[in-house]
């Protein structure tokens, strides 16, 4: 039995997610807006039976299970903990929270209520041109040793015709955090390696746009460039540039002692030293389903986040006690990035900001149960430590009081 759904919060991610959710099967119980208008226009569209603008009154219903965080950067770590402390799945859009002590909190929850799923919504790990690439790269047959990794975006502004959270910085703004994020994590999913070290730049070309107040300025930066050593040795550059309007391109090449692996959008090639480039993934450019949104995500990440729902599927269908709800299989889904990975992405993006403003090299603040800032992906042992500022409690009860949510910001 799939568990029944709450969504948290009513923009384009929602809408898509929602959709996606409800073609592979689960049912959406509820929804939370902003406005109470925004959430009753979201539910009688989407004939959804409950809605409401107080958050409480969402995460408390007994027909919700599982609870999809989606809301803005700013207030994601208080729905994602307050959910887990109910006793309820958690999905939660990238990234984690805004600032490192907001996610060390997220996976401090989900520590202590280990049988819940808890993830960060990185669909790139289930793109078939990322998972092929991942399996050529531990195979070492074709590529190597990976050695240096290259990515390279270009697409058009992310800012719309409305001043909201997106043209501020502080609020989780700019294209660091909103595409940034998920090249960290799928850097790390392809090398098994973590960032230990990072140099960045930030800027903010565009500071204003007609269709938005004088009096408002666009703080969130449209362009970043920066630098990865990581734990295992490999370098990545990332460059992350909005300013190529209508289309969105993007190529990660993995550079190898014996080769070489591109990934140009969904496409996967490959180049072995002295040789020529050759095609070993072709992807079939859809969109899967319809949607009623203002602005489509790029097709890649659609392709990942409808196979990142159909796992999540599976492993709720392959648990112990099928008919339970709240019962999921979590060695199904274990190639999905955990509340831990969304810990390292945030730590990276807080790191390439202090940079951006001190010029110099900055250390990646990923603390483990071992005193180490390291931490290779898949360790087991790998815990965060519980902030000092947090009380021990025994195993069953609850750490955390239900924190009062913050105002979020009128659409």
């Amino acid at each position: 039995m799939l568990p029944s759904v709450g969504v948290v919060d009513t923009g384009n991610s929602s809408r898509i997610l929602l959709s996606l959710l409800r073609s592979a099967g689960f049912t959406v119980s509820g929804i939370w807006g902003s406005t109470k208008q925004q959430a009753q226009e979201m539910a009688d569209e989407y004939r959804v039976p409950f809605h409401t603008s107080k958050i409480d009154e969402l995460l408390l219903r007994e027909d919700v299970d599982l609870v999809c965080v989606l809301c803005p950067p700013h207030v994601r770590a208080e729905v994602a903990v307050k959910a887990l402390s109910i006793g309820k799945h958690v999905l939660c859009d990238s990234p984690a929270g805004l600032s490192r002590e907001e996610a060390v909190r997220m996976v401090n929850a989900a520590q202590y209520y280990p049988k819940l799923l808890s993830l960060i919504r990185h669909e790139l790990r289930f793109l078939p041109a990322f998972i092929k690439m991942k399996q050529y790269l531990e195979e070492e047959e074709f590529c190597g040793e990976p050695l240096i990794c290259e990515c390279k975006i270009e697409m058009g502004s992310l800012i719309g015709n409305r001043y909201n959270w997106m043209c501020d910085q502080a609020m989780g703004g700019g294209v660091l955090t909103s595409v940034g994020a998920h090249i960290i994590d799928i850097i790390s999913f392809l090398t098994n390696q973590r960032a230990a070290e990072v140099h960045g730049t930030l800027k903010t070309f565009v500071t204003q746009k007609e269709s938005i107040s004088s009096f408002r300025h666009i703080s969130s930066d449209d362009y970043t460039a920066f630098q990865m050593k990581l734990d295992g040795g490999v370098f990545a550059t990332v460059t992350l540039n909005t300013h190529i309007p209508g289309r969105y391109s993007q190529t990660l090449t993995i550079y190898g002692t014996k080769g070489q692996l591109i990934a140009r959008n969904g496409n996967l090639y490959g180049m072995k030293n002295g040789g020529k480039e050759e095609l070993i993934y072709g992807d079939i450019a859809r969109i899967p389903g319809s949607f009623n949104v203002e602005k489509l995500p790029p097709s890649i990440f659609l392709t990942g986040l409808e196979a990142w729902v159909s796992e999540i599927k599976r492993a709720f269908e392959e648990s112990i006690n099928k008919d339970d709800r709240r019962i999921a299989d979590l060695q199904t889904i274990s190639s999905a990035a955990s509340f831990e990975d969304g810990l390292h992405t945030r730590a990276v993006l807080d790191a390439i900001a202090e940079s951006s403003l001190t010029g110099s090299w900055c250390q990646v603040n990923f603390i483990t149960n071992n005193g180490s800032d390291k931490s290779r992906m898949g360790s087991e042992e790998s815990m965060v430590q519980v902030s000092n500022e947090q009380k021990k409690e025994k195993a069953g009860e609850k750490e955390y009081p239900l924190p009062v949510l913050r105002k979020m910001l009128t659409q």
